[in-house]
């Protein structure tokens, strides 16, 4: 008797509050617990083990020894040590909400920088390290307004490893904005549902609200998630996502440093900012205009005035009047030991900007991976490392770099320069995210500007850059370009030898056409528009789908762009960015998907100035506007399988690709993992204008996924299990 009394005190303990927090018809609750409660002193021990089953399947999302979970607030926070190697599962929470930059908490007092560290605005009095790691700082200027996940700017890095089965709870508690968040990089074969696109693989998660992502990590590599609704990444909702491979001969070291760009701007939230590069920007103070800059082959940036870069949310701002001086704010560091290796892990989040990342005194880097995937030069016996002297990324891009800590100990800068040419900027103006790489030993706490920059680059030894997005850099700068496609897979398991063959060819042109007045962002002329409910799981809730009538060859239209693939075709698509459109380059995220790069096509440039000429000749546009909506190969004996220069023994994976003005990119899958794949301009502004579109893979075998909306609300089945429950103890009375 004593035992069975215990057992049932202790389902009413268990179990009688979580009742209250049912989210089903508010009438069951008071009945729930009154039959919970009259029934704890009749029932047998058997009967109240079924009843704590089915409490348990009605009440607790999993049940485990680890007890259930209120909220995320009280369950194990993403951070370091979350996840072990031997775990099946990493599960943990990340809470979303607003903070500011340069204040601390407890109590909130406003802080400024001085030489590298911090100090509280009404003392001289340093701050100490342990206070100044909870200050977010950026790159030191003013107090503005930042988006944090558990306290931090960025968000924790998730470590993780292989074939690990995920399950991420995020909770917004932001007052007025929805979010959600995209795992990019993952794959999500098999869980669509948790891809992390506002209506296409979800609604967006509300104020107060929660939702849990659950996925495998796959693929190993590095890794990032983000915001996937409007510009809300700008504001810093991202962290890093790392999975550490399962089999060990991968190029070693695996552990390292993270470090994630970010172009800053001092002023504008992410509706700001999308308005300023629709009408333009303005120098409020000078009441002048700001022209947009373009790198150096002519090619254009898009409106958004980048005032600083930052390494893992810190930065320093380089003064209009003299681009020598800064204001002394913190920088990211990372210590070395001399005479070892070590790896970096580089993500891009940025906003608009490509980077040049390098190494201050150290001009050797050995790129190991790209988008997670291990590249090399050549193959076979004719494999080699690919060592250059710096590499450019883009937005949504990750790098992974060796290099040797076999300078003199010393502290030095790892800098990713932004590839704007600010060379006609009066007064001048410097645009680097920088970060201190500091000798083991060394006391240093900040380093002034590099300001050698690539001295060491000569005529019969110039530097090799990795990725340009253009052919050429002037010849006087005696640095050369290596393009992308020419780098290797050194997968141990790439598949490359299912897409020796395409099926079939489609042409997509990332680009601005249009009629002046009229020229938003586009695939093939189609400006995106979100559908209201998640496309995955309401396709037929569609009230902007693209009608023949208002798109074509000549025309811009606005809709849900969507393509269907079919199950296990092999598809080649060339990625153009052409026609009166172009002047822009794109850095292109297919999600769902990796896909193996094959051909990269460029036009045609001036290679004593690097400057851009002419689009490439290899692609006729269709129409009499010029738009290429629609294009086709020039040459007519150009086929699927049958196109000069394609590279297809072991191409390299990506599932990032900048398509350069004026060219193009021949990038080839196989449709092996239903479900509805967001495809877009990974610069969010252009993404927010609608250069971005759908595909809607294997749609008759997507429909059954347990996943889709997986959520932490409580469902249709949890009514069930209650009416059950009722009808297990409406009998004991």
């Amino acid at each position: 008797m004593l035992i069975r009394k215990y057992t049932c005190q202790n389902l009413f303990s268990l179990n009688v509050n979580r009742i209250s927090s049912f989210q089903g018809q508010s009438f069951v609750i008071p009945c729930a617990k009154y039959l919970v409660t009259k029934t704890i002193e009749r029932c047998t021990i058997f009967e109240m083990a079924w009843l704590r089953f089915l409490f348990c399947l009605l009440f607790v999302k999993k049940c485990t020894s680890q007890g259930w979970w209120l909220s995320p607030e009280n369950a194990p926070t993403c951070k370091p040590g979350t996840c072990g190697e031997n775990d099946e599962t990493c599960e943990c929470s990340l809470t979303i909400e607003h903070r500011l930059t340069m204040m601390t908490t407890n109590p909130p007092l406003l802080v400024l920088p001085t030489n590298g560290r911090l100090r509280f605005y009404n003392t001289s009095s340093i701050m100490p390290d342990e206070k100044m790691s909870e200050v977010i700082t950026c790159d030191g200027y003013g107090s503005r307004l930042v988006i944090a996940i558990n306290g931090k700017f960025p968000g924790p890095e998730i470590v993780a490893y292989e074939n690990h089965k995920m399950i991420i709870h995020v909770r917004n508690l932001m007052h007025t904005d929805s979010t959600t968040i995209h795992w990019h990089g993952m794959h999500q074969k098999g869980t669509p549902g948790s891809d992390g696109v506002a209506f296409i693989s979800q609604s967006p998660i509300l104020p107060g609200r929660t939702f849990t992502y659950k996925f495998t990590a796959q693929p190993h590599g590095t890794s990032f998630y983000h915001a996937h609704i409007g510009d809300q990444r700008s504001m810093g909702l991202y962290g890093g996502l790392i999975i550490y491979p399962k089999y060990k001969f991968y190029s070693q070291p695996q552990v390292g440093f993270t470090v994630i760009i970010q172009d800053w701007n001092h002023d504008d939230e992410p509706e700001a900012l999308y308005q300023r590069m629709l009408n333009g920007v303005y120098n409020q103070d000078e009441k002048t205009y700001i022209e947009p800059t373009k790198s150096i082959d002519g090619a254009n940036f898009s409106r958004f005035h980048m005032h600083s870069g930052l390494i893992n949310g810190k930065g320093r701002f380089y003064s209009y009047n003299n681009a020598l001086n800064h204001n002394g704010a913190p920088l990211e560091m990372f210590e070395v030991e001399h005479g070892r290796s070590y790896r970096f892990r580089v993500i891009s989040a940025a906003t608009l900007y490509p980077f040049r990342v390098y190494v201050q005194g150290h001009h050797e880097l050995n790129i190991r991976a790209t988008d997670g995937f291990e590249i090399v030069r050549g193959t076979g016996s004719e494999s080699r490392d690919l060592i250059v002297e710096s590499f450019i990324i883009h937005p949504g891009e990750r790098y992974d770099f060796t290099f040797l800590a076999n300078q003199d100990p010393d502290i030095y800068l790892l800098v990713a320069e932004s590839i704007e040419d600010l060379r006609t900027k009066n007064p001048p103006e410097y645009h680097a995210a920088e970060a201190l790489i500091r000798y083991k030993g060394n006391a240093k706490t900040t380093k002034d500007r590099d300001n050698n920059g690539q001295g060491h680059c000569t005529y019969n030894k110039p530097c090799m850059i990795f990725n340009c997005p253009y052919l050429y850099y002037p010849t006087s700068t005696n640095l050369k370009c290596l393009k992308f496609d020419q780098a290797n897979s050194n997968e141990y398991s790439s598949k490359f030898k299912e897409v020796v063959t395409a099926d079939e060819t489609l042409f997509f042109n990332f680009a601005f056409p249009g009629e002046p007045g009229n020229t938003p962002g586009s695939v093939n002329g189609h400006q995106f528009i979100s559908p209201t409910y998640p496309i995955l799981t309401n396709e037929a809730a569609l009230t902007t789908p693209c009608k023949a009538s208002e798109c074509g060859q000549d025309k811009i239209c606005s809709c849900t762009y969507n393509v269907e693939l079919t199950s296990d075709r092999v598809y080649q698509f060339v990625l153009t960015n052409l026609g009166t459109g172009r002047g822009w380059s794109h850095p292109v995220h297919l999600h769902g998907h990796y896909f193996y790069v094959v051909k990269m096509g460029f036009g045609t440039y001036d290679e004593s100035t690097g400057k851009f000429l002419l689009s490439s000749t290899d692609i006729e546009c269709l129409g009499n506007k010029s738009y290429c909506n629609e294009a086709q190969w020039a040459n007519s004996s150009w086929t699927d399988n049958n196109i000069p220069g394609l590279q297809l023994d072991y191409p390299p994976e990506k599932d990032t690709i900048i398509v350069p003005t004026g060219g193009y990119v021949i990038i080839r899958f196989k449709a092996d993992n239903p479900g509805a794949w967001f495809f877009h301009c990974h610069i969010d502004l252009h993404n927010t204008n609608g250069m971005g579109m759908v595909f809607l893979e294997s749609k008759d075998k997507y429909k059954g996924f347990s996943n889709i909306g997986a959520t932490n609300e409580y469902g249709v089945l949890r009514k069930i299990i209650l009416i059950t429950i009722l009808m297990v103890v409406v009998p004991l009375y």
